[in-house]
């Protein structure tokens, strides 16, 4: 892209996870490339942090208050001053919200679906990806056929892959002692792990069923559930009824996050809906194997007897008789977790990431 286009970003989204770490990566390339970045974000947004960290000019708008009657002319002052060349929506709110107040501007509008939640034709669905959008990124292969099957049209989808930047999670797996010793993990734990916020469609409880499965015949293994959320006090209590609370580790949000990376034996993340789950994305880097439904994009991160394995989301027998395989074989772990660092390095880094999306702003403002 030649320097000089204007990209407005808007996010509704307060919290700060994966879909947040690639917005900043975009914003990033974009800003190499020579475009000027504006961000519109709803009040208490923890994005504000980064977009301050790097110098892009803020908006506020109470995108999580639609019936605020000072949104619109928020949206619309927001519009005015950044005059936009392209206007990209960051996530599904901000696509609603955002896409109505954009109506009759003149700048190219796009979006990023990031989740595999199904598309309903209509008004509430696929509509809006035809009606307040000119083009829709889908970030896995599941999630452009959501929006095929919510009846966008083929010519109106591309598939970006997420990325990141593997050199944070190389190397980890040669820390593990100290990694475990600070994580109050024995030394000598056969160690499944999971990192992520903890909430229902990720399907931890299901996790800890299939855990329950394998205890007794792996004495040595736990079972460290990384991260914060509505579900805390559910797994915590389900732990203890399946009378497995000294080998279910509930810290919290743990930083940094590596370490849960590198305390690790295998990776697991039974969702019940995803995305291109940014979690997965790091522990293949950090060369685990990695044990996924089949949600989302998780089975295109992870080859199913290849780099690891994927089941049918919500079989908590299925997932534990992957994770058993791992278990028994640690070197098969080794092979599988070598194999997935591989595939990540080929499709998922972040200087894919950014120009592909690059491409598609070009077609839109050509």
């Amino acid at each position: 892209m030649s320097p000089g286009p204007r990209l407005l970003h808007v996010l509704a989204e307060t919290g700060y996870s994966g879909g947040e770490v690639q917005l900043r990566l975009l914003v990033e390339h974009f800003q190499r490339a020579g475009c000027h970045n504006e961000v519109v974000l709803a009040p208490g947004a923890r994005f504000r942090a980064a977009a301050e960290e790097l110098g892009l000019a803020v908006h506020e708008a109470p995108l999580r208050r639609w019936w605020r009657p000072d949104l619109w002319w928020r949206l619309r002052r927001a519009y005015r001053r950044a005059r936009p060349d392209a206007i990209h929506f960051a996530d599904g709110r901000a696509l609603i919200l955002g896409g109505l107040a954009a109506l009759g501007l003149p700048a190219k509008r796009f979006t990023i679906r990031r989740i595999d939640y199904p598309v309903k034709k209509g008004l509430l669905g696929g509509f809006r990806y035809t009606r307040l959008c000119d083009h829709t990124i889908a970030i896995c292969d599941a999630i452009a056929q959501r929006l095929l099957a919510g009846g966008v049209p083929a010519d109106r989808i591309t598939r970006v892959y997420d990325g990141l930047d593997p050199t944070p999670w190389t190397g980890l797996q040669q820390h593990k002692g100290p990694a475990r010793a600070r994580l109050g993990i024995p030394g000598s734990a056969q160690v499944i792990s999971q990192a992520g916020v903890l909430r229902p469609r990720k399907g931890q409880h299901v996790l800890v069923d299939a855990f329950a499965q394998l205890a007794p015949e792996f004495p040595r293994a736990v079972l460290f559930l990384a991260g914060g959320g509505s579900e805390h006090a559910r797994l915590r209590a389900q732990a203890d009824r399946l009378g497995l609370g000294g080998r279910v580790f509930l810290p919290g949000p743990v930083k940094p996050v590596h370490d849960v990376y590198a305390a690790s034996d295998v990776f697991t993340m039974p969702s019940f809906h995803e995305g291109l789950c940014n979690a997965c994305l790091e522990a293949g880097f950090a060369a685990l194997p990695q044990v996924v439904s089949d949600a989302g994009g998780n089975g295109e991160i992870v080859v199913d007897g290849v780099t690891g394995a994927v089941v049918p989301r919500g079989d908590a027998s299925a997932l534990a008789a992957a994770l058993r395989r791992y278990l028994r074989d640690p070197d098969l772990g080794v092979r599988h977790g070598a194999a997935g660092r591989e595939r990540c390095l080929r499709h998922f880094t972040a200087d894919r990431l950014g120009p592909e999306v690059e491409a598609v702003v070009r077609r839109l403002l050509a």
